[in-house]
């Protein structure tokens, strides 16, 4: 009989198996989701060569759930806030 794997489980395999592809100071972050398409394993990270090389290593289902690759764009500059 197969094993199935609790979404907490999900979570930090894919932690353990994809998290190896960024230093420590590279944000990455995993959450379960679910959208109109059904459950999905959701992995965050800054910058979109992050992603290109994420998109490379994970495959479209990861253990039963329909992964999603999202990051996030930080600018080079800080924007000015302060009224003046």
């Amino acid at each position: 009989m197969k094993d199935i794997l609790n979404p907490d489980e999900v979570v930090e395999l894919a932690y353990s198996e994809f998290g190896r592809l960024f230093d420590a100071a590279d944000e990455f972050e995993v959450k379960i989701g679910s959208d109109d398409g059904g459950r999905t394993l959701d992995l965050m990270v800054i910058g979109s060569e992050n992603a290109t090389l994420l998109r490379t290593e994970v495959p479209p289902r990861y253990n039963g759930y329909r992964t999603v690759i999202v990051y996030r764009y930080d600018p080079p500059y800080e924007l000015n806030t302060e009224e003046e």
